[in-house]
């Protein structure tokens, strides 16, 4: 995979968290990622078309979720419901719209998709065989999420 995608969505992920949700949160690390079984509750997987294809997912624990949420609603979620699955759609629309206008102006064509949301802990990501995936790890003071990019040229 192009070491430039990878970047514009690190950014993105950062500036869309704290500028959406007052989140501070920072990366831990980069990995190939084998499987895409998550140990979280709740993900938006956003599809990528044009000059790469593939998908971006954004994982959450139910309390980092509700957090998200209720940042954003300025309203105290505490469980997983309607309002929390939309914002983390949103968080994850935002996330990658950004880093898709990055990659734009670095010339790159590309379109999204709507976000689809996932819930459930434990619960797996399908992807072709054939896409490489990066996971980044993030650290907030409210808990620790995961970004998957997985495109391919």
């Amino acid at each position: 995979m192009n070491v430039a995608f990878i970047n514009p969505f690190i950014e993105s992920t950062l500036r869309s968290l704290e500028m959406m949700a007052n989140i501070t949160a920072e990366k831990t690390g980069l990995a190939v990622k084998e499987d895409l079984i998550t140990t979280y509750d709740i993900s938006a997987i956003i599809g990528l078309t044009g000059d790469t294809s593939g998908s971006i997912i954004l994982s959450f624990p139910k309390t980092l979720a509700c957090r998200i949420a209720s940042n954003m609603l300025m309203e105290e979620m505490r469980e997983l419901n309607q309002s929390v699955e939309d914002a983390v759609g949103e968080i994850g629309n935002i996330v990658v719209g950004d880093a898709r206008r990055i990659l734009i102006q670095d010339g790159f064509s590309l379109s999204i998709s709507v976000p689809t949301v996932v819930v459930g802990t434990g619960h797996k990501i399908s992807r072709t065989g054939d896409v490489p995936c990066i996971a980044i790890p993030f650290y907030t003071k409210f808990g620790e999420f995961e970004v998957n990019v997985g495109l391919k040229e």
